[in-house]
C-alpha cells in the first residue's frame, strides 16, 4: 500500500523531474512556451521544478510517494503562514525561470502577480503543486498526497485551498471534498485557473 512520505534530501532531484515530466503538458506550460516541443518543454521545465522544490523544502512541505524507492508522485504545499515564502525562496526559485528565456519568465513573474492577488488571507494549508509520474497517472497516487494534506490541515483545524489549471484535475480534487470557489482567465497569457478550497472536515 502507498503512503506519503517526507522528502529524502537525495531525491530532491528525481522529484523535480518526476514534476517537470507530469506539467510537461498542462495548459500552464502550453501558454508560458506557446509552439515549444514537448522535448523543450520538459528540458526548461526541469530547471524550473528543481528551483521550486528546494524552495518548498526550506520554507514548506514537500511530500512523495515511492515505489521501489523511486519517486513516483510528489506534493509541494506551505502550511498556514507559510505563504508567500520570504524573498529568499523566489531567489532559489528564479533559476528555472531565467534559464527558460526572458520571454517566459517575465510572463512566469506576471502569472505569478495575478495568482497572488487572488490568494486567501485566511489561515490554510496551500497545495502549491501536485504531480504524478504520467505513466502512473490513474493509480490514485495523487490521492495518496491528497488525504496526508487533508489529514494535516484538519489536525490544523484550518482548510485546503489550491489553483489548478486542468478542467480533469477540478473533477478530482472535488472527490476529495475541494470546492470550486472562483474561476477566472488570467492575464497576460489568458491561462483559465480554477480556484478551490476544502473546507475544514476535522476538529477544530
Amino acid at each position: 500500500m502507498f503512503q506519503a512520505e517526507p522528502l529524502d534530501p537525495a531525491n530532491l532531484s528525481d522529484t523535480a523531474w518526476v514534476l517537470a515530466r507530469a506539467f510537461r503538458d498542462n495548459p500552464g506550460m502550453l501558454a508560458l512556451l506557446p509552439g515549444a516541443t514537448e522535448e523543450v518543454r520538459l528540458r526548461k521545465l526541469g530547471p524550473c521544478m528543481d528551483g521550486f522544490t528546494r524552495s518548498v523544502v526550506r520554507y514548506g512541505t514537500v511530500e512523495v510517494v515511492k515505489d521501489g524507492g523511486q519517486v513516483v508522485a510528489a506534493a509541494l504545499s506551505f502550511p498556514p503562514g507559510r505563504f508567500p515564502p520570504p524573498f529568499w525562496a523566489t531567489v532559489i526559485q528564479s533559476k528555472g525561470p531565467i534559464l527558460a528565456g526572458p520571454r517566459a519568465a517575465l510572463r512566469s513573474a506576471r502569472l505569478d502577480q495575478e495568482m497572488r492577488k487572488r490568494h486567501p488571507h485566511y489561515p490554510h494549508h496551500y497545495l502549491w503543486i501536485l504531480g504524478v509520474e504520467p505513466g502512473r497517472q490513474g493509480q490514485g497516487l495523487g490521492s495518496v498526497l491528497l488525504r496526508s494534506l487533508s489529514a494535516k490541515a484538519d489536525a490544523d483545524g484550518v482548510p485546503c485551498y489550491l489553483e489548478t489549471d486542468k478542467p480533469t484535475s477540478v473533477k478530482i480534487y472535488q472527490r476529495h471534498g475541494y470546492e470550486v470557489v472562483a474561476e477566472d482567465e488570467l492575464p497576460p497569457v489568458a491561462l483559465k485557473l480554477w480556484f478551490m478550497n476544502r473546507p475544514v472536515a476535522g476538529p477544530r
